[in-house]
């Protein structure tokens, strides 16, 4: 299932015609009270449109906006959405034009900006009452989430920091400099450092004590959180290695390949592979038992997570450069600057 600009305009043709409907339904009510007045007999009735919850009973299906359809399109940015998080009614997003800025999730209207004169946006992630963001002046940037005054600068990476997560009081933050650096959320300092993917580390993910990163040399590796050892490396995709998510002792990858690798997380071995996109796929999301998928295609592919189906496609204009999910609410930042919201 696709859903197009033409969809939308027909679903907003449905609307128009229900409120026609009942304008009709007030004119007619109009015209029969002034024939009343004047002693006519001739009245028509049409009640069923008396009053708008009415046309909700009789036309609520009809009326609801459909799964899968864009709902909304925020601007603000003035370069590609590199990065989005999530945290309660707010949604971050970060920008290679050197802002980090604040929306509401209800009205969509931008609440503040933060602008970063020197240094572009490429992650973002929040823990507790904080908000961190992984630059390319390799540096990661931690503020506070209600006044997002600057709180602390944490320095170890020679390039670019690409991806931050968070879990159990240590920040995990995957670098251009091929490293994982490990940090303690409380003191800022620096823990540990995993060295053994050759190129860039783009995605980290997390299940259980174990650590996983995706990198450009096409490798996904697995680390023990408490030893800080490598436990296997995961061959299979021919291309960076660009998104991680995991499900159920399910851990899906996707690559500058085209595809998306599903594993068995006990056992290392691939269970399926998704071959939809036909270029990178470059950012990964999970919502019940869907996957959701952004490629540098433009499209969007949503996957049933059990069969492997596909279930839908969103077009976009532009690469997807990142995903993110809640309240069934599909959140895309692009590389045409927008944010668009879609309902899944």
């Amino acid at each position: 299932m696709t859903r197009t600009t033409e969809m939308n305009n027909i679903i907003e043709e449905r609307y128009k015609l229900c409120i026609s409907l009942y304008l009709i339904q007030k004119e007619t009510d109009k015209s029969n009270k002034e024939k009343r007045k004047r002693g006519e007999e001739n009245l028509v009735y049409v009640d069923i449109f008396a009053l708008p919850s009415h046309i909700k009973i009789l036309f609520g299906p009809f009326l609801k906006t459909p799964q899968y359809t864009e709902i909304a399109n925020l601007r603000g940015h003035t370069s590609w959405v590199s990065c989005l998080s999530l945290r309660e009614n707010k949604l971050v997003s970060g920008g290679t034009d050197r802002t980090i800025r604040v929306w509401n999730t209800e009205t969509y209207e931008e609440m503040s900006t933060l602008i970063r004169p020197t240094i572009r946006v490429f992650c973002l992630t929040h823990f507790k009452n904080k908000l961190y963001s992984g630059n390319d002046d390799n540096t990661i940037h931690i503020g506070n989430t209600e006044t997002y005054e600057e709180i602390a600068t944490l320095r170890g990476h020679t390039m670019c920091v690409l991806y931050l997560t968070i879990h159990e009081n240590k920040l995990y933050s995957g670098g251009g400099d091929d490293t994982i650096r490990i940090w303690n959320t409380e003191t800022h300092e620096e823990i540990a450092i995993l060295r053994g993917h050759t190129r860039s580390v783009w995605c980290l993910t997390l299940h259980e004590n174990k650590l996983y990163s995706g990198s450009g040399d096409d490798t996904i590796r697995i680390w023990n959180t408490e030893t800080h050892k490598e436990i296997a490396i995961l061959r299979g995709h021919t291309g960076e290695v660009y998104c991680l998510t995991l499900h159920e002792n399910k851990l899906y990858s996707g690559s500058l390949d085209k595809t998306i690798r599903v594993w068995n997380t006990k056992t290392y071995e691939t269970i399926a592979v998704l071959e939809r996109h036909t270029k990178g796929v470059k950012c990964l999301a999970l919502h019940e038992n869907k996957l959701v998928s952004g490629g540098l295609d433009n499209n969007i592919h949503i996957w049933n997570t059990e069969t492997y189906e596909p279930i839908a496609t969103l077009e976009n204009t532009s690469w997807i450069m990142c995903l993110t999910v809640h309240k069934n609410k599909l959140y895309s930042g692009n590389e045409d600057k927008t944010i668009r919201i879609w309902n899944i």
